[in-house]
């Protein structure tokens, strides 16, 4: 049989190499933390005296732990906005917004960057032109801060955070905790100009409608929580998406061989946005909780093109996508072109399970 064909659900540790591009790998990732020490101290040592304070801080405190998907510097007191660095200062910073990702990850964190812009370009569309100002939105307002120092033996991390982006990292030893990590896209599709046609996150909205087509009608009854969409994400911002504590909808062992590969492909996109060692690891991690808890669940119309909302929870997983506020409408009404969504590990957002195993062997740090 030919390898490269080769996709299981199981609970058992099995090589998969294909279109969701998820592997076995060795476990240590130790080759990718390297490279992100590397990345982090030379974009450190770029900074000026004045610039340090700002973007070096030290990882045992709140604001590491605190971030948000608004647009605007009056929200953030750490890191320093790609505007207000320089050239050489930029290329190291997207060296380190890099490390940890995959080429697919990084492509999606610079594509909604951009699509800032598309939403500054229709500024007087949107519900922000009824709002006082100013607002900095575009690829020029994103911030870097990094925590801790990634010369030395403690926990490090870094995150970057601006308008429908932020992704957090903690480093410790050579296990890199890549949750929590918000996604946004608006418009989810550009509709007009140069780039009409450009969809950021259309693979997380087809294979989730995709999934829920595959559905019987036994089994819609368990997946459809409401025919209504909820007006935000449940988890938001919140620690450890603490919002969620029950699993609600339809678990996967319920699904058939079929549906399985869908629901697979599916967390993939969003796992695999990590470095392929680290997406391995976490994948190894959610097969191992067994697919009688992991569960899927919908809100919302359930035709391709309306504003939906699917959540898929378990132990070390929790995804939440709302493709459903728009803020180009003045009344704030439904749309099905504007997408949030968060990726959490329930049992380590922030690197928790491996920070606790850390201080608990080394308390000097």
């Amino acid at each position: 049989m030919n390898n490269h064909s080769i996709r299981v659900w199981g609970p058992v540790p099995t090589l998969i190499i294909g279109a969701s591009l998820l592997v076995s790998l060795p476990a240590s990732a130790g080759v990718v933390s390297q490279r992100c020490v590397t990345a982090a101290q030379a974009f450190v040592e770029l900074l000026s005296v004045e610039q340090r304070p700002s973007v070096a801080v030290p990882f045992d405190t709140d604001a590491r732990l605190k971030w948000a998907f608004r647009p605007g510097s009056d929200i953030r007191k750490e890191g320093l906005s790609l505007r207000d660095m320089s050239d050489e200062q930029r290329i190291s910073a997207h060296r380190l917004i890099a490390c940890a990702l995959s080429s697919q990850g990084y492509q999606k964190a610079v594509a909604i960057m951009h699509l800032d812009d598309i939403v500054m370009a229709n500024f007087h569309e949107t519900v922000f032109a009824s709002l006082p100002g100013p607002f900095e939105m575009g690829k020029e307002f994103y911030w870097l801060a990094v925590f801790g120092d990634p010369a030395g033996e403690a926990p490090w991390g870094w995150q970057l955070e601006g308008h429908h982006l932020v992704l957090n990292f903690t480093v410790v030893g050579d296990n890199i905790a890549v949750t929590p990590a918000f996604l946004g896209a608006d418009p989810a599709e550009v509709q007009r100009g140069l780039l009409a046609g450009w969809r950021v996150m259309g693979q997380e909205m087809d294979l989730g409608f995709a999934l829920l087509a595959s559905m019987t009608d036994k089994q819609l009854e368990t997946v459809i929580l409401s025919n209504d969409i909820p007006q935000n994400l449940f988890t938001g911002t919140a620690g450890k998406g603490k919002a969620l504590s029950e699993y609600e909808g339809l678990p996967a062992a319920e699904l058939d061989e079929e549906q399985q590969q869908l629901l697979w492909d599916l967390i993939a996109e969003y796992v695999n946005n990590a470095d392929a060692k680290l997406a391995a690891k976490q994948m190894n991690r959610i097969r191992a909780d067994g697919m009688g808890n992991i569960y899927f669940a919908w809100m919302g119309p359930q035709s391709p093109g309306s504003p939906a909302y699917y959540r898929i929870h378990g132990p070390s997983l929790l995804i939440e996508y709302d493709h459903g506020q728009d803020l180009r409408s003045r009344k704030r009404k439904s749309d099905p072109n504007h997408i949030h969504t968060i990726y959490r590990d329930p049992s380590s957002d922030h690197g928790e399970d491996w920070l606790r195993r850390h201080y608990a062997e080394s308390p000097d740090h």
